[in-house]
């Protein structure tokens, strides 16, 4: 579900230019604090999913999975698992203490 939300056009493929439409590197710590710009902190965060597989910049159903699992592995509970990919890309749905209204979470601070 996660893959299918992100891959917009349906190719099986998710190109770098739909990341960027859910994945916003603007206040990411790197970039807030000057070390990295949005490219480059784009570009680390797309070759996390090049895990044995083709290194071509996209990220196919088979590395989105892969990386997941690896992810997976370290997470006890998978109601845990399942909040955790849902809020990552804002996927409404899941029972319980899973669910999730996919609404978008600002972090408010005070200067």
């Amino acid at each position: 579900q996660a893959f299918g939300k992100i891959d917009f056009d349906g190719s099986g493929c998710i190109e770098p230019e739909e990341i960027v439409q859910t994945y916003d590197a603007s206040q990411h710590p790197k970039v807030l604090s000057g070390e990295m710009t949005t490219d480059e902190v784009m570009r680390e965060f797309m070759e996390t999913f090049e895990v044995g597989e083709t290194v071509d910049g996209k990220v196919t159903e088979n590395e989105f999975i892969n990386y997941y699992t690896n992810i997976g592995v370290s997470i006890d509970e998978d109601d845990y698992f399942e909040l955790m990919v849902r809020n990552a890309w804002h996927i409404s749905g899941g029972e319980g203490w899973c669910a999730n209204t996919a609404n978008k979470r600002v972090l408010v601070t005070h200067a």
